[in-house]
């Protein structure tokens, strides 16, 4: 996690913005949870202060420090399957899988424009399940939305809970459609990592993911991949956009290509994974749309088990899925 990632999460906590019974937000808690295993980065950007912080931290780190040391139930039960990969002809790199990406991005209808919206179903691992939640995984949607004059909201609604397999399980609290969460910037409060619309440049989409991961030397598969992440958790990007963010992923010198398969939508889609040098313990993957190219979905997965979490490694910590806006059960 960044500075900045971290300034984003403690923004949405803030007290002049935020009712006092307000939810905690599932990415904060989870991204903040983060640090109590992660080796210190060099910062790239200064860090922005808040007055809330302290009173922040303070409130997350309580909640943190007292479910990390909680039993729980069988870690086989804790997440959600791993997708299984079916592997692509021998000697199928990463950078032919981004040109064959690429080359569908071309010939697609580019009816995806520029927004400042990113909307995502997910699912984020939380260390304090009781009984049910040990196999009933509980999903959200996302939906962030920002101005130009930096204001903006985030609203968080349950979606359908899943069971490790990822079929629905019905009947679970919150219903579908309950908004679970709903926070607010007001005008120039929010940073995002780019105001404008990114440029359609490999060069500055390299600059903006180098950025928000803090690498400080060679961009690995994994630090892209993160990044991906974060600029995409602010901005819907159209293929374009798209096929330049490809192309930083396709001259990093260590992604994997992992298959096909399809995602927990359904969607026929090929894995990419790498390893961040600024996250302890994670394995990383980037979904492709087999049929348009987009980047559809991250993964996220511990290398080695986690002894405090009871978790095994390879297990899920968390996914989000994009290009869901067609999807009935979509927040408008």
């Amino acid at each position: 996690m960044t500075d900045d990632d971290l300034a984003r999460a403690l923004r949405r906590l803030d007290p002049a913005e935020t009712p006092l019974d307000a939810p905690l937000p599932l990415d904060a808690e989870r991204r903040l949870r983060q640090i109590l295993d992660r080796p210190p980065v060099r910062r790239r950007r200064p860090m922005l202060v808040w007055t809330s912080a302290a009173a922040a931290v303070a409130l997350i780190l309580t909640i943190i420090t007292g479910v990390l040391w909680m039993p729980g139930p069988p870690a086989s039960a804790l997440t959600p399957e791993p997708l299984v990969y079916t592997a692509l002809p021998s000697g199928t790199g990463a950078a032919e899988v981004v040109a064959e990406a690429q080359a569908r991005l071309a010939a697609g209808d580019g009816a995806v424009p520029p927004e400042r919206r990113s909307l995502s179903l997910g699912w984020y691992f939380s260390a304090s399940p009781d009984g049910a939640e040990a196999t009933v995984f509980r999903r959200e949607w996302v939906d962030f939305r920002w101005n130009e004059d930096l204001s903006g909201s985030v609203v968080t609604t349950a979606a359908e809970a899943t069971d490790a397999g990822g079929d629905t399980v019905p009947n679970v609290d919150p219903a579908p459609g309950t908004v679970v969460g709903e926070l607010t910037y007001v005008r120039n409060q929010f940073r995002p990592l780019s105001p404008t619309p990114p440029a359609a440049s490999a060069e500055a989409m390299r600059a903006l993911l180098v950025t928000t991961t803090g690498a400080t030397e060679t961009l690995t598969a994994g630090d892209a991949m993160v990044g991906v992440r974060s600029l995409l958790g602010e901005w819907t990007l159209n293929d374009v956009q798209q096929g330049a963010l490809l192309d930083v992923i396709a001259a990093s010198p260590d992604a994997r290509v992992l298959g096909t398969t399809r995602d927990r939508l359904g969607r026929e889609v090929v894995g990419l994974a790498g390893i961040p040098s600024t996250t302890a313990n994670a394995d990383v993957t980037l979904l492709l749309s087999v049929d348009t190219g987009r980047i559809v979905g991250f993964e996220s997965a511990l290398i080695d088990a986690n002894t405090d979490l009871d978790l095994p490694a390879g297990s899920l910590i968390e996914y989000v899925l994009w290009d869901v806006q067609g999807r009935e059960d979509a927040p408008r």
